[in-house]
């Protein structure tokens, strides 16, 4: 990544709904990096040599299976909501997916050979027990036996700790499937050759609940996600080390974690396609549409977000998606002293401070960061950190 020089940037207007560029040069204040105020935060491109540790490369490969798994708006339009109770999409050993009628324990003592793997889940509605809910994984393991042995000890186990009815489903016979009507869900888990599909479908509002639609929903889930899959090629499992850490410099760039040097597990870092960094979105059609107009290829994580668009232009056009989805639950606050053109904001209740914390969207070229914080001060030293470390040379 070069960042040859600083594209002036269109002011945005007072409604988060719009964004416009005028003369350039007669409406974007200069931007004085020296005189920002980035506190303690760092502002030079950081090493990321400790990330190329082999304990990492199981969550870069999990990224790969992400890339090509559809989002559920994708396998089912009827499917918008992800509230992002488990955020952590990527699955490695010793930090298994969280399971219907299973212990984290169980999982490790029923399954041998996890290399990998990558969840992803929807609801129909956005609060919760109020529609059905889906759930799909994808887990990689060593070979084929070590996937249908796991498969078929983990739904013996679920039945056995929450008895119900097998069932088949359609088009898929070797599929292991447990419908649970005392809990109103069903669970079915099949293989395909080193990976393991599972698929969970929860309808707490259907009496009585019937198999028979939620093993419809589970099958169209499966095609989709076999669909998807024929895209992705495993990394050699001796060879995950050999994936690239970061990806044109874009998660050097990133604002990092608090202390990460200091850390002995990062996995708040990370660099990905745009399409897997949309299971991590709690509206994926929305972000999608915002993400295909803006021509958005990468996000890194860390502590910040910070997307590539494919120009400065589209830059602008994501800041004003982003600040479109959040215009109900927010206000705008003042940007950092010396960088006018972030955008900021704040609850408007800040009874939801927790679901909006305070906030300042940074555009520099063709780049868009995201940064929170627990007050205005801290958010708007991150903000001119994060710029800073757009800027660096």
């Amino acid at each position: 990544m070069r960042f040859r020089h600083l594209f002036a940037l269109c002011v945005a207007t007072a409604t988060v709904f719009a964004a416009g560029c005028s003369d350039p040069e007669a409406s974007t204040p200069a931007v004085d990096i020296s005189a920002l105020d980035s506190g303690n935060y760092p502002t030079a491109p950081r090493d990321l040599a400790a990330l190329r540790d082999p304990k990492y490369g199981p969550l870069r490969e999990a990224v790969r299976i992400g890339a090509t798994v559809p989002t559920f708006p994708e396998m089912d339009p009827r499917f918008t909501f992800q509230r992002l109770s488990g955020p952590e999409r990527r699955v490695i050993p010793g930090s298994p997916p969280a399971l219907w009628s299973l212990e984290s324990a169980e999982f490790a003592e029923l399954t041998t050979g996890l290399v990998t793997g990558w969840t992803t889940s929807a609801e129909r509605r956005a609060s919760t027990f109020l529609g059905r809910q889906l759930t799909a994984t994808v887990l990689r393991f060593t070979d084929a036996a070590a996937a249908d042995t796991a498969g078929a000890r983990l739904i013996e186990r679920q039945a056995r700790n929450a008895p119900g009815d097998t069932v088949a489903i359609p088009d898929h016979p070797s599929a292991r499937a447990k419908f649970t009507p005392a809990k109103h869900y069903l669970d079915v888990w099949e293989a395909r050759d080193s990976l393991l599909l599972w698929v969970h479908v929860d309808d707490p509002i259907s009496e009585p609940v019937q198999a028979a639609p939620l093993a419809e929903l589970a099958r169209h889930t499966i095609d989709a996600m076999v669909d998807g899959l024929k895209s992705y090629t495993p990394t050699p499992a001796d060879q995950l080390t050999s994936i690239p850490v970061d990806v044109d410099g874009m998660l050097g760039r990133t604002l990092p974690p608090a202390n990460v040097e200091n850390a002995k597990f990062d996995r708040r870092s990370f660099v990905m396609p745009a399409r897997a960094a949309l299971h991590y979105v709690g509206r994926p059609a929305n972000s999608k549409s915002a993400y295909d107009d803006a021509g958005v290829d990468l996000v890194a994580f860390s502590d910040a977000r910070l997307y590539r668009a494919k120009d400065p232009d589209a830059a602008e056009r994501l800041v004003a998606a982003f600040l479109a989805q959040l215009a109900e639950g927010t206000k705008a606050i003042d940007p950092p002293s010396g960088l006018p053109t972030a955008r900021c904001l704040a609850a408007k209740d800040d009874k939801r401070s927790g679901t909006y914390p305070p906030s300042c969207l940074v555009v520099y070229e063709r780049f868009v960061a995201v940064v929170s914080g627990g007050n205005p001060q801290e958010v708007h030293q991150k903000a001119a950190a994060q710029y800073k470390l757009l800027a660096a040379e």
